[in-house]
């Protein structure tokens, strides 16, 4: 199944993207700058032990994955402290990303005017029922503001939330797929097109899942969300019938890799905030 996409994605996905200057073998040998994250689940306690070692282990799964080799990643209580080496402290930001995709139908979206807004609204607000409440959080929502919620919104309601280009405001519904049953994607040229998309294999209960949706939603417009922004918006051109489905639309090859390696990348089991 193809997807096309409505939504350009920017060559930085939200999620987890390196910089061509900081890979495995850029700036390997100088010693990278610390950043130290506070920690805090979706419900705003601190995480336990067991939580912060599974985020030890997947955030050096992650560097080993894009090549950072040395990359050391330490817990105290709920502090994790990242270091890169020959970085300055981006791409260990990066590597703490939550990570957390979701895939929600757009119900509405509008263009976002950059005028007259002043705020990001709280979670009570962006992820009302009331049909009232969404309009006016839609016309007060500021794309230019960090995003709080950071992954931490409750999948089972709808969101207001913004593109990751900050140009689109967009009403989603509840999840449809959750992008832990995404067990691949990768970055890939459509030979038919020759432009760049995105493979993506889905687990069978996945697969299942987005094939019952795809099939009464033909011509209607989703969003992969990533950390509560949509970093993509493509429209459904035909039912997924297997396991494989393939994003194409405007990619760049970087653009490519990135939302495959935010797809394909395990969600953080909580919410960091970097001290400093």
């Amino acid at each position: 199944m193809r997807l096309s996409v409505g939504l350009g994605l920017r060559a930085v996905v939200a999620g987890l993207v390196v910089a061509a200057t900081v890979s495995g073998c850029g700036g390997g040998d100088k010693a990278g700058t610390p950043v130290a994250f506070s920690g805090r689940t979706a419900e705003g306690s601190i995480p336990s032990a067991g939580t912060m070692d599974q985020v030890r282990q997947i955030v050096e799964k992650r560097a080993e994955s894009l090549g950072l080799k040395k990359t050391t990643v330490k817990v105290d209580g709920e502090m994790l402290t990242i270091t890169v080496a020959g970085d300055d402290g981006s791409t260990a930001r990066l590597l703490a990303k939550t990570g957390r995709v979701l895939m929600r139908p757009v119900l509405s979206s509008k263009p976002f005017q950059g005028t007259g807004v002043k705020s990001m609204p709280g979670k009570d607000a962006r992820q009302s029922t009331d049909p009232a409440v969404q309009a006016a959080t839609m016309a007060t929502i500021n794309c230019r503001q960090p995003d709080p919620l950071q992954g931490g919104d409750d999948a089972t309601l709808p969101l207001v939330t913004c593109s990751d280009s900050g140009d689109t405001v967009y009403l989603l519904g509840p999840t449809v797929v959750d992008g832990r049953e995404i067990s691949d994607a990768k970055g890939a040229m459509d030979t038919r097109t020759a432009r760049y998309g995105v493979n993506i294999t889905f687990s069978d209960t996945g697969a299942r899942q987005f094939g019952q949706y795809t099939a009464t939603n033909i011509g209607k417009q989703f969003v992969f969300a990533v950390d509560s922004q949509a970093v993509s918006a493509p429209i459904i051109q035909s039912a997924l019938t297997g396991n494989q489905s393939q994003i194409v639309g405007s990619f760049t090859k970087e653009a490519a890799d990135n939302l495959a390696a935010s797809l394909r990348f395990g969600a953080l089991p909580a919410i960091f905030t970097a001290q400093g």
